[in-house]
């Protein structure tokens, strides 16, 4: 991806223009974005359900907060994943991951199935579906830069807008679904999903075979990872890892998803129904940022940055008024601040960044971001405890002012 320093008459782009053509008009995205919307519909979905399941068994915010935070918890591995996708190839990384992911969910439904539902299993068995899941996408968004050659930033800026788009559509299956189905039923639907990416696989459409591996040595002595050689990359794309260090304030407060469940219930007192209605509103942010960003051919990195983070603050301090339709207005906004940051970050990481070392860089970054994630998770029920839900939220928006205050340090990169 590249741009040319002003734009002609001649049709040359302007500066800040994004030359990748469409990836929508390649047949075999349109079927491997079908494939991987389907599956990601199911995790919207499991993403409300399970936690739901687990407020109805115990009301606790702790419990449902560690039950989140193994996302987050099982990024952290990601730059030895992403050493070895591209140690050994990231299409080996698909078809195992996707296999223990699916029978982890057969086994977690069948936990569910007991009377009484042993928590340890539940808990054991949705860390084991993550860390599964978290290997099977890393060998697909790796993979990217092989299937679509001419336009794996805007490959992955769509596929990112799809996955959140599903999100809210998760939330809404749920809603609808749950009072015919049962949180069971929606379970079902979920593993069932996972078929659909295995489809994709199975017709042809996967990372190309690895034709030149990664060095197994490393000169500061990392045992072969190469992860030494991952850092340097990063610390070689300024705009990368600037975007990175803006974020990281910003996703302490992405545990407001767990609070908010829990104040919706406990506070409101609203059924699960409302409850994933709501979310559905709330995530309907994330599709809005999403279609925003995703697919523009001029994106200003440094305004689109700017206006996300300072999007992203005021929404959070907006969600400390303890007003039903203000939070959820505000916890909207919050989503589509947010996802706009997340993938203007993603595309800029495509665009910049060396195919040899995309799995060690981008597990690199996600590990920095989910460990900030994860801190918001395992810190703000305490939180909660000392101060009170609101109070916290405005706390939590208030540590945001740190991203607001390195936004002039960003680097402008000559892809946006």
């Amino acid at each position: 991806m590249s741009a040319a320093p002003s734009g002609d008459r001649a049709g040359r782009p302007a500066a800040g223009e994004v030359t990748e053509p469409s990836v929508w008009a390649d047949r075999r995205f349109v079927a491997f974005a079908a494939g991987n919307t389907v599956n990601n519909l199911g995790e919207g979905a499991y993403t409300v359900v399970l936690p739901l399941v687990v407020y109805d068994r115990t009301h606790s915010l702790a419990l449902m907060s560690l039950l989140i935070a193994f996302s987050p918890a099982t990024w952290l591995l990601a730059p030895w994943r992403g050493a070895l996708a591209d140690r050994i190839g990231p299409g080996r990384l698909v078809m195992p991951g996707l296999t223990a992911q699916l029978a982890a969910a057969l086994a977690l439904i069948t936990v569910l199935l007991l009377d009484p539902t042993p928590l340890w299993a539940l808990f054991c068995l949705a860390a084991v579906g993550q860390l599964a899941g978290g290997f099977y996408q890393t060998g697909w968004m790796t993979g990217l830069t092989t299937m679509f050659p001419r336009s794996p930033a805007r490959a992955r800026g769509a596929l990112g807008g799809l996955f959140l788009a599903t999100q809210a559509g998760g939330a809404l299956v749920v809603a609808a679904a749950v009072p015919w189905v049962g949180a069971v039923g929606l379970l079902w639907f979920n593993a069932a999903t996972m078929l659909a990416p295995m489809a994709v696989w199975w017709c042809g459409i996967r990372p190309a075979p690895l034709t030149e591996p990664a060095p197994r040595k490393d000169p500061v002595g990392d045992k072969g990872w190469g992860l030494a050689e991952g850092w340097r990359v990063l610390r070689a794309a300024p705009a990368v890892l600037d975007l990175t260090l803006i974020r990281m304030p910003l996703l302490f407060s992405t545990a407001l998803g767990s609070l908010a469940a829990f104040l919706l219930q406990d506070h409101w007192r609203l059924a699960p129904q409302d409850v994933a209605t709501l979310m559905t509103v709330a995530r309907a942010g994330a599709v809005v940022g999403s279609l925003a960003v995703s697919q523009r051919r001029v994106l200003r990195l440094r305004v689109v940055t700017a206006v996300s983070v300072t999007g992203v603050v005021a929404s959070v301090l907006a969600m400390s008024v303890p007003v039903l339709p203000v939070f959820v207005t505000a916890w909207a906004g919050f989503t589509l601040a947010s996802t706009v940051l997340g993938l203007v970050a993603q595309m800029t990481a495509y665009a910049c960044l060396p195919a040899r070392a995309l799995g060690r860089v981008n597990g690199m970054v996600a590990a920095l971001t989910s460990a900030s994630v994860l801190a918001g998770q395992l810190c703000v029920p305490p939180l909660v405890a000392l101060t009170g839900p609101f109070p916290a939220i405005l706390l939590l928006g208030l540590a945001g002012l740190l991203s607001v205050a390195r936004l002039r340090r960003l680097t402008f990169h000559h892809a946006w």
